[in-house]
């Protein structure tokens, strides 16, 4: 087996980002991707996808686009011969299955270099192959195995023992819906006209991922804040959440928890922030299944 990446969550700054206010995105090692050999695949997310017609449309793109920092031959020859993937990435969910992907195929393929800001934008134009234009903060989460924050073009290292704490008091709640986050985007430029709270939503979000930052002296009511972006959010996001989650919603609401988007939402996985560990029963009442950060 070659080096394997994680996935990767997006802690606060969903749809925010798109207006460049603040991210904190965060790699996820339970779930990951890797290269192997043909005779060593094991079970995989991607076991519907061929392979070999994936690799030969991406390095056709890498052609076109002038990628001149990988390997291609190689690449090339080994994805029609020896190359399998391996992942437990889920698709569609917003945990960087194609960012943990483009890791893989960089570390395997490409010519490095030592500077962060180079490789992040080689990362981006390789990922622009599944998403028209990306920003190249999954792969680069993941090729890192760092957690990091990113306004624009600006990365900050966040804490990680600040994070590991927070994440400690989290799950994430499976909505059992795939979805394409592409057209959701586009929905939101739409809806966002419509929200009241938007100002707010930036306020509370931004302060959030800085608390995370290693040169912050952490003195936020995590909960509080929590609470109230999850009011916000279930206000004037309610499209983007799917009726098998706002019944859950409420009531974590209800009893002084939060909950969140994660990614884009419509589908895939919430984010349930849950300290006390309050909300066990309700997630068995709801019939919803959860995953650990």
């Amino acid at each position: 087996m070659m080096n394997r990446f994680p996935g990767k969550i997006l802690l606060f700054g969903e749809y925010l980002v798109l207006d460049n206010h603040m991210g904190l995105a965060s790699p996820l090692t339970s779930i990951f991707c890797s290269l192997h050999e043909h005779s060593s695949q094991t079970n995989s997310m991607l076991e519907d996808i061929s392979i070999p017609d994936l690799m030969k449309k991406w390095i056709a793109y890498c052609v076109s686009h002038g990628l001149d920092f990988i390997d291609l031959k190689r690449w090339a020859n080994e994805a029609e011969n020896t190359l399998a993937i391996d992942s437990n990435i889920p698709i569609g969910y917003g945990l960087g299955s194609s960012g943990a992907l483009t890791a893989c195929i960089y570390e395997r393929y490409a010519i490095k270099t030592t500077k962060q800001e180079t490789t992040r934008t080689r990362l981006a134009k390789m990922e622009s192959f599944f998403h028209g234009k990306s920003s190249g903060i999954d792969p680069w989460v993941s090729y890192s195995q760092q957690s990091w924050l990113f306004q624009g073009s600006s990365l900050r290292a966040g804490d990680e023992d600040k994070i590991g704490i927070f994440t400690e008091e989290c799950v994430l709640v499976d909505s059992g819906i795939a979805r394409n986050t592409k057209s959701l985007v586009e929905r939101f430029q739409v809806e966002r006209k419509k929200m009241k709270g938007w100002d707010e939503m930036v306020d509370l979000s931004n302060t959030l991922a800085q608390s995370f930052s290693s040169q912050q002296n952490n003195l936020l009511d995590i909960q509080e804040s929590m609470h109230r972006l999850s009011m916000v959010q279930r206000r004037d996001m309610s499209w983007l959440i799917p009726a098998s989650i706002q019944g859950l919603w409420d009531e974590v609401l209800a009893n002084g928890n939060a909950m969140k988007l994660c990614g884009a939402g419509g589908g895939g996985y919430f984010l349930l922030h849950d300290p006390a560990k309050q909300c066990n029963d309700l997630i068995t009442k709801y019939h919803l299944t959860v995953r650990k950060l």
